[in-house]
């Protein structure tokens, strides 16, 4: 298990641009949010791409660069807040703890 977001760019070669799955260790796809965006810390936030919840982590997909994304491993996954408060953040989030 890696330490932390790291970028990820594994895709399976078919028309649902889905991540490679580490399968031979069990991973499986629990479930799939489109048009969802990124935002990490003080960076711009990401255009709209695809949200994967695995059975072992986090990975989100730009649908504009097919060439960038992330993932992070984790052993828990809770929801931490809604968020819909301009003056926090300018756009409704949801903020996670992973």
């Amino acid at each position: 298990m890696g330490l932390g977001l790291l970028h990820f760019d594994g895709r399976v070669v078919d028309d649902d641009g889905r991540p490679l799955l580490e399968s031979d260790d069990g991973e499986e796809l629990m479930h799939v949010e489109h048009g969802v965006a990124v935002a990490l810390g003080s960076w711009p936030m990401e255009s709209p791409g695809t949200l994967y919840v695995t059975s072992r982590r986090v990975i989100w997909l730009s649908d504009a660069d097919k060439g960038k994304g992330y993932a992070v491993d984790f052993l828990s996954l809770s929801l931490h807040a809604v968020s819909r408060d301009p003056e926090t953040y300018p756009f409704p989030c949801i903020y996670t703890q992973v």
